[in-house]
Protein backbone atom coordinates (compact mmCIF):
# COMPACT_ATOMS: atom_id res chain seq x y z
CA UNK A 1 0.00 0.00 0.00
CA UNK A 2 2.54 2.76 1.26
CA UNK A 3 4.85 1.65 -2.58
CA UNK A 4 1.35 1.75 -4.29
CA UNK A 5 1.33 5.40 -2.98
CA UNK A 6 4.83 6.59 -3.21
CA UNK A 7 4.36 5.98 -7.12
CA UNK A 8 1.47 7.81 -7.48
CA UNK A 9 2.88 10.93 -5.77
CA UNK A 10 6.01 10.40 -7.83
CA UNK A 11 3.68 10.38 -10.90
CA UNK A 12 2.29 13.46 -9.75
CA UNK A 13 5.44 15.25 -8.95
CA UNK A 14 6.88 14.11 -12.92
CA UNK A 15 3.49 15.48 -14.20
CA UNK A 16 3.81 18.37 -12.58
CA UNK A 17 7.95 18.86 -13.50
CA UNK A 18 6.72 18.37 -16.85
CA UNK A 19 4.28 21.19 -16.99
CA UNK A 20 6.18 23.18 -15.99
CA UNK A 21 8.46 22.76 -17.73
CA UNK A 22 6.11 23.22 -21.08
CA UNK A 23 4.94 26.01 -19.81
CA UNK A 24 8.89 27.74 -19.29
CA UNK A 25 9.50 26.97 -23.12
CA UNK A 26 7.88 29.93 -24.77
CA UNK A 27 7.98 33.79 -23.52
CA UNK A 28 4.70 35.48 -23.94
CA UNK A 29 6.28 38.72 -23.28
CA UNK A 30 3.68 42.01 -22.82
CA UNK A 31 2.64 44.60 -26.09
CA UNK A 32 4.85 47.13 -26.73
CA UNK A 33 3.07 50.44 -27.06
CA UNK A 34 5.22 51.89 -30.15
CA UNK A 35 4.88 48.05 -31.91
CA UNK A 36 0.90 47.90 -31.58
CA UNK A 37 1.36 51.48 -32.76
CA UNK A 38 3.03 50.38 -35.83
CA UNK A 39 0.90 48.08 -37.55
CA UNK A 40 -1.22 50.87 -38.79
CA UNK A 41 0.38 54.18 -38.59
CA UNK A 42 0.17 54.62 -42.83
CA UNK A 43 2.74 57.52 -42.19
CA UNK A 44 5.81 54.99 -42.01
CA UNK A 45 8.19 54.35 -45.15
CA UNK A 46 7.71 50.88 -45.36
CA UNK A 47 10.81 48.41 -45.95
CA UNK A 48 10.84 45.67 -48.75
CA UNK A 49 8.45 44.35 -50.83
CA UNK A 50 5.29 42.78 -51.35
CA UNK A 51 4.67 40.24 -54.33
CA UNK A 52 1.74 39.27 -55.69
CA UNK A 53 2.35 35.20 -56.42
CA UNK A 54 0.24 33.42 -59.34
CA UNK A 55 -0.42 30.56 -56.70
CA UNK A 56 -2.70 33.80 -54.97
CA UNK A 57 -0.41 34.24 -52.38
CA UNK A 58 1.56 37.17 -51.82
CA UNK A 59 4.94 37.33 -50.62
CA UNK A 60 6.84 40.00 -48.90
CA UNK A 61 10.65 40.17 -49.02
CA UNK A 62 12.85 42.04 -47.05
CA UNK A 63 17.08 42.33 -47.38
CA UNK A 64 18.72 44.17 -44.94
CA UNK A 65 21.88 43.78 -46.57
CA UNK A 66 20.68 46.04 -49.47
CA UNK A 67 19.28 49.12 -46.97
CA UNK A 68 21.29 52.15 -46.40
CA UNK A 69 21.32 51.74 -42.86
CA UNK A 70 21.95 48.15 -43.23
CA UNK A 71 22.08 46.38 -39.63
CA UNK A 72 24.41 43.72 -40.99
CA UNK A 73 27.38 44.74 -39.63
CA UNK A 74 25.55 45.85 -36.20
CA UNK A 75 24.11 42.43 -36.10
CA UNK A 76 26.95 40.77 -36.91
CA UNK A 77 29.17 42.39 -34.09
CA UNK A 78 26.63 40.42 -31.88
CA UNK A 79 27.07 36.86 -33.17
CA UNK A 80 24.11 36.82 -35.21
CA UNK A 81 23.78 35.17 -39.14
CA UNK A 82 22.60 39.03 -39.91
CA UNK A 83 20.80 37.88 -42.91
CA UNK A 84 17.24 36.46 -43.39
CA UNK A 85 17.09 33.87 -40.37
CA UNK A 86 18.05 36.77 -38.21
CA UNK A 87 15.20 39.23 -39.53
CA UNK A 88 12.63 36.24 -39.10
CA UNK A 89 14.03 36.07 -35.35
CA UNK A 90 13.71 40.05 -35.13
CA UNK A 91 9.88 40.10 -36.79
CA UNK A 92 8.91 37.28 -34.76
CA UNK A 93 10.14 38.75 -31.32
CA UNK A 94 8.12 42.58 -33.27
CA UNK A 95 5.31 40.30 -33.35
CA UNK A 96 5.13 38.57 -30.34
CA UNK A 97 5.49 42.32 -28.86
CA UNK A 98 2.56 43.75 -31.20
CA UNK A 99 -0.07 41.44 -32.34
CA UNK A 100 0.28 37.50 -31.76
CA UNK A 101 -2.14 36.78 -34.48
CA UNK A 102 -0.08 37.95 -37.04
CA UNK A 103 1.60 34.46 -36.62
CA UNK A 104 -1.57 32.56 -37.82
CA UNK A 105 -1.97 34.62 -40.89
CA UNK A 106 1.94 34.20 -42.48
CA UNK A 107 3.96 31.56 -42.97
CA UNK A 108 8.10 32.38 -43.08
CA UNK A 109 10.09 31.02 -45.95
CA UNK A 110 13.12 29.32 -44.28
CA UNK A 111 14.41 28.20 -47.95
CA UNK A 112 14.59 32.09 -48.68
CA UNK A 113 18.03 34.02 -49.26
CA UNK A 114 16.62 36.97 -47.53
CA UNK A 115 13.39 37.54 -45.36
CA UNK A 116 10.78 36.37 -47.00
CA UNK A 117 7.50 35.59 -45.54
CA UNK A 118 3.93 34.43 -46.81
CA UNK A 119 0.34 34.97 -46.53
CA UNK A 120 -2.45 34.77 -47.96
CA UNK A 121 -3.64 38.56 -46.51
CA UNK A 122 -1.73 41.22 -48.16
CA UNK A 123 -2.44 43.67 -45.13
CA UNK A 124 -0.61 41.11 -42.71
CA UNK A 125 2.01 41.36 -44.82
CA UNK A 126 1.78 45.66 -44.60
CA UNK A 127 1.82 45.07 -41.08
CA UNK A 128 5.43 43.41 -40.94
CA UNK A 129 6.68 46.39 -43.48
CA UNK A 130 5.49 48.59 -40.52
CA UNK A 131 7.39 46.51 -38.02
CA UNK A 132 10.45 46.35 -39.40
CA UNK A 133 10.27 50.31 -40.34
CA UNK A 134 9.96 50.82 -36.90
CA UNK A 135 12.24 48.40 -35.08
CA UNK A 136 15.27 49.97 -37.90
CA UNK A 137 14.91 53.09 -36.75
CA UNK A 138 14.83 52.22 -32.67
CA UNK A 139 17.57 50.19 -31.41
CA UNK A 140 15.68 49.71 -28.30
CA UNK A 141 13.02 47.69 -30.04
CA UNK A 142 15.44 46.07 -32.03
CA UNK A 143 17.19 45.12 -28.61
CA UNK A 144 13.63 44.42 -27.55
CA UNK A 145 12.60 41.91 -30.52
CA UNK A 146 15.82 39.94 -30.07
CA UNK A 147 15.90 39.39 -26.59
CA UNK A 148 11.69 38.06 -27.25
CA UNK A 149 13.03 36.22 -29.97
CA UNK A 150 16.24 34.73 -28.13
CA UNK A 151 14.27 33.66 -25.38
CA UNK A 152 11.27 31.88 -27.78
CA UNK A 153 14.53 30.26 -29.10
CA UNK A 154 14.26 31.78 -32.16
CA UNK A 155 17.19 33.90 -32.86
CA UNK A 156 19.90 33.25 -35.38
Amino acid sequence: MQLQSLNISALKIQFLAFFVFILGCSYDPPSNEKLVKALNDTSIVMRGKIIDDPQSEYRYDYYDGYEKDSHVSKLSKQGYQSGGPTWAGIVYGAILLSDKKLLSAIRFDEEAEGLAIWSKDKESLMKIRRLIAKVKTDDKLLADCIETAKKNGRME
